[in-house]
């Protein structure tokens, strides 16, 4: 008896869809009739059973959006090549800062060697070497004094002051003079033309330009702190859109003498 049913049903239930919506209201009685009697869950007008918990709807995958970087990739890598080359010279300027630091008078060799190809340091101002002061070498370029005695790390004073300076981008200064004492120094000379020069220069700072970077570097680099990112950005900002001082007129050599015997 109960696979008669059983067939009854399946017959009516493949044949329900393609129904009239008045022979459906009929079958749908014949159908929760004959259930009842198989102890099997009544249906609803579409067959799906009545107290079943209705599917899930599943969300929708996510479009990833692919954003455009191409530009803001170029400013990126154009600011490695940048920092590259910087960073070379703020090298250079470090260590010649740090041999010719210290009170009193200062060291022969490192402004006698660390110049440019293993030379002098030259003023930035007027390209001329440092002189020094007192002694049998009074008024003789450092180089040339050295020359004369190329041994220990012997110090002099400087004739009309030295001054060695780090630039806005990290890269070195060397100038005669004492700061603020006559404006007709290389020193003070030099700062003038300077801050000219600054007052001069008109950016935006790259403003046009953050929204695309901060994209770029959330998507290339999604492993930063947020603070990270944004000290990277200024960075950027900063070496590609800033005042640019430039390179001075000394250039780090490899192959120049050490500072120190």
């Amino acid at each position: 008896m109960s696979e008669d049913l059983l067939r009854k049903l399946q017959f009516y239930e493949r044949e329900y869809p393609g129904q009239p919506l008045v022979a459906q209201k009929a079958d749908l009685q014949v159908i929760n009739h004959i259930r009842s009697q198989l102890g099997m869950p009544l249906v609803d007008s579409r067959l799906k059973e009545i107290g079943a918990p209705a599917e899930e709807a599943k969300p929708e995958p996510k479009l990833r959006v692919v954003r455009d970087h191409t530009e803001a990739r170029e400013i990126y890598q154009a600011y490695r090549k940048k920092s590259e080359e910087l960073a070379v010279h703020q090298a250079y300027a470090d260590r010649v800062a740090k041999a010719t630091a210290g009170p009193g008078q200062t060291p022969v060799r490192p402004l006698a060697t660390m110049g440019t190809n293993g030379g002098p340091l030259l003023c930035d101002q007027c390209g001329k070497p440092i002189r020094l002061e007192g002694g049998q070498n009074h008024g003789v370029a450092a180089d040339v004094a050295w020359a004369r005695n190329p041994r220990g790390n012997w110090t002099s004073w400087i004739l009309g002051g030295l001054v060695v300076e780090i630039a806005l981008n990290g890269t070195l200064r060397i100038y005669h003079g004492y700061p603020g004492r006559d404006n007709k120094q290389c020193c003070n000379v030099a700062r003038r033309e300077n801050e000219k020069a600054e007052a001069r220069f008109k950016s935006d700072g790259g403003a046009a330009k953050r929204d695309a970077l901060l994209a770029f570097l959330e998507d290339e680099f999604p492993e930063l702190t947020e603070k990270a990112r944004y000290d990277l950005l200024n960075e950027i900002l900063n070496t590609m859109f800033g005042y640019d001082p430039g390179i001075g007129v000394n250039r780090p050599n490899p192959d120049a003498p050490p500072s120190t015997p």
